[in-house]
């Protein structure tokens, strides 16, 4: 399921071209925190020296073991724990992560002072975003506490760091048709939400997808928050 989401997410490339726009990555070795099945890990390795994609959940292990690179090397670890080995890198890449305030120190410690710590996050009111509310499958409020966790760590990220570059970026979910759309979102659900669809908000999912069709394809517009920043 997350690497059919994957799929048909940011079809344009668009968060990879932002990041070599304004990071020069020759020569440079990358931690990408959080890496899952290596969505920028692999299309970043062709531009750096050498990616370490870390993630602490085993079900993307398979995945690494059939996609081998030689330049990508993937660690079955929380970043607390790998980074207890004291190891430095270039370019520290977080992007979409559950948000804990505990990162920007684990960050912090991974950086050397020249640096570059890469953040990408969601913005909770795109369309895509918002497709769980509009299914009305969770209680009202259900991610108050989400999103105020992550406007919190946002405004922390400047006090922490550097501020370098902040930018609001639009993105989308390029769906090929009905079918697929229908299916993937359903999908998506169960595997970000635990929530596995009744008729009747599978009926809203269907009406949902109607009104974002283009064409033969079904778009939901993301956006998204892009920060850099280094060490103070």
């Amino acid at each position: 399921m997350f690497t059919e989401d994957c799929k048909y997410y940011d079809p344009k490339n668009i968060e990879v071209k932002t990041i070599l726009k304004y990071v020069k990555l020759k020569g440079k070795t990358i931690l990408d925190i959080g890496a899952g099945i290596g969505r920028l890990s692999f299309p970043l390795a062709k531009y750096a020296k050498k990616v370490i994609a870390l993630d602490k959940d085993k079900r993307v292990m398979e995945y690494f073991r059939k996609h081998k690179k030689k330049n990508v090397e993937f660690a079955n670890q929380d970043a607390k724990h790998y980074l207890k080995k004291g190891m430095k890198f270039d370019v520290i890449l977080l992007a979409w992560p559950t948000i804990h305030f505990k990162f920007i120190e684990i960050c912090k410690k991974a950086m050397h002072e020249n640096s570059i710590l890469i953040f990408i996050t969601c913005d909770n009111n795109s369309d895509f975003e918002t497709i769980v509310d509009k299914l009305r499958v969770v209680k009202r409020n259900y991610f108050d506490k989400a999103i105020a966790d992550k406007m919190k760590f946002l405004k922390l990220l400047p006090i922490k760091l550097k501020l370098l570059i902040k930018k609001k970026i639009p993105t989308e979910y390029l769906y090929p048709s009905k079918k697929t759309a229908f299916r993937v979102l359903k999908n998506d659900m169960e595997m970000w939400f635990n929530i596995k669809l009744d008729k009747p908000a599978e009926r809203r999912l269907l009406d949902l997808i109607k009104k974002h069709k283009k064409g033969e394809n079904i778009r939901f517009k993301e956006i998204i928050w892009f920060y850099i920043l280094k060490l103070k």
